[in-house]
């Protein structure tokens, strides 16, 4: 079975003009432990650890591009960065 670290490690996602960017405390996290999966508007972080593996499922404040992910770890935080894009059902009406 999986954790939820949700209540235990804080995570802040922080907005600007052009990303968004989420900063998770992962103290007892090693870099080559940590997979990140993207929907576009959920970033959900697994954390390979024993005896129980880690998952953190983060809503996004606005759809983003999956594919621009751009991670960093350093001292047990985790800071995610992503391209913000626009509503896929968006498609151009006026």
């Amino acid at each position: 079975m999986l954790g939820d670290t949700s209540d235990s490690d804080p995570v802040d996602v922080h907005e600007y003009d052009e990303e968004i960017r989420v900063v998770a405390d992962l103290p007892d996290a090693d870099q080559n432990d940590i997979a990140l999966q993207c929907d576009g508007r959920t970033l959900t972080i697994q954390i390979a650890q024993d005896p129980v593996p880690q998952v953190k499922q983060i809503d996004l404040p606005d759809y983003v591009d999956a594919q621009s992910a751009d991670m960093s770890f350093n001292n047990g935080i985790l800071e995610v960065t992503l391209d913000r894009d626009n509503d896929p059902a968006n498609i151009g009406f006026y």
